[in-house]
């Protein structure tokens, strides 16, 4: 009895061994959603639709075999719906199509500028990215200057999906200029939950191409777009914030523009806050790079010319630090440099009474007095051309 008592349970395990994955859906079935852009409604949807939701699919087939020169039909294929939700607007997409939405391969989201400098409804919008288990912490999100679904429209000749095209954007171009903020997903998250303000990048539709515009800054007071930085800017702004910030300068020297190119950047802030009324902020920024190019007579052929670059590279770069700084302290009245962060870091129980009027009520942070000291370090300069020098 024992013995069959063992058997039958023996094979209601196999039974269950052998089912496998039960709610399986083949990859053939899903919808592979690589895209998403978030727009106000408009026309006649407007009147019983807040929003407009396009995504981006992914269509295999139109891809074709990397051994063939290419696929039959289109590779990607955006679909729209309007709603008052995310949540209702993407079972409206599922809809469209015969595909399940698969929402695990999404890579950027794009919201509209007009959508993000409303109070609150940029949290709003994301707030089901955020909640979902399943998503990737790391969707690049960025502003578009006008309709973000222009952006998932766009024809680049090099890439067969402009949402990979934008995506390979945003993470190249960042190492290469720093001109652009990669925000993730997972960073937003973390700025909402602090309540801190912070800056996305802002593109454009430019025919078959995107064009970086500014850097939009988010506000956490008001909850919103607020203003921009320009691209000299953001270059500030990552100056103070990336670890291993890159990029060109320019400075004019003996009578020319000579180009140092950054290889390493460091930046050290200190904060003291002891005096609460006047805290005082010291940002060190030291680079490493070489000389990459010059139009006019400067000649690295001995230390005092080494040293003179050296200065002008320091000092044009203070310039563009501290013109960043300015403009989000004095117009944004955004600390967008974590500095309060390096607060907490360095003086918790100062940081513990300073924290909820750092940028509202008693606005510690537009009243702090911050410094900027830059050292530059040419560690090359090529090989020298004197023919045309005397």
């Amino acid at each position: 009895m024992e013995k069959r008592l063992f058997n039958f349970i023996g094979c209601l395990l196999i039974i269950f061994l052998l089912s496998g994955c039960w709610d399986i859906v083949n990859i053939e079935d899903r919808g592979l959603i690589i895209g998403m852009a978030i727009d106000f409604a408009e026309g006649q949807e407007a009147a019983e639709n807040h929003l407009t939701v396009t995504t981006q699919f992914a269509v295999p087939p139109g891809l074709g075999n990397p051994a063939q020169s290419g696929g039959g039909g289109n590779p990607y294929m955006n679909l729209s719906a309007s709603g008052n939700s995310i949540d209702l607007i993407t079972q409206k997409i599922a809809n469209q199509t015969n595909k399940i939405p698969f929402f695990e391969h999404l890579k950027v989201i794009a919201i509209s500028e007009e959508v993000a400098s409303t109070p609150g409804l940029m949290a709003d919008v994301l707030d089901i990215f955020i909640r979902n288990r399943d998503t990737d912490r790391g969707i690049d999100v960025i502003i578009s200057k006008d309709k973000a679904k222009d952006i998932l429209e766009i024809e680049p000749e090099n890439e067969k999906l402009p949402t990979l095209y934008l995506f390979e954007l945003l993470e190249k171009n960042l190492k290469e200029t720093n001109k652009l903020k990669n925000t993730k997903l997972g960073d937003i998250h973390d700025y909402l939950l602090t309540k801190r303000s912070f800056v996305l990048t802002e593109l454009a539709s430019k025919e078959k191409l995107l064009e970086e515009t500014d850097g939009a800054i988010y506000g956490s007071v008001s909850e919103k777009v607020i203003g921009k930085l320009e691209l000299n800017e953001m270059f500030g702004l990552n100056l103070v914030t990336e670890e291993d910030a890159r990029g060109p300068i320019e400075v004019e020297i003996e009578g020319g523009i000579t180009t140092f190119s950054i290889r390493e950047a460091k930046s050290i802030v200190n904060v003291q806050a002891k005096n609460q009324e006047n805290p005082k902020i010291n940002v060190q920024i030291k680079l490493e790079g070489e000389l990459q190019e010059t139009f006019g007579g400067l000649v690295l052929n001995d230390i005092e010319s080494n040293l003179k670059l050296e200065k002008k590279v320091a000092a044009k770069t203070e310039e563009i630090v501290e013109k960043t700084i300015k403009k989000a302290q004095q117009e944004f009245e955004a600390d967008i440099f974590g500095f309060l962060d390096e607060l907490n870091k360095s003086d918790y129980k100062t940081w513990k009474k300073m924290k909820d009027d750092w940028e509202k009520g008693e606005k510690y942070f537009v009243n702090s007095e911050i410094t900027v000291n830059v050292i530059a370090e040419v560690r090359a300069h090529g090989v020298i051309d004197k023919s045309n020098k005397k």
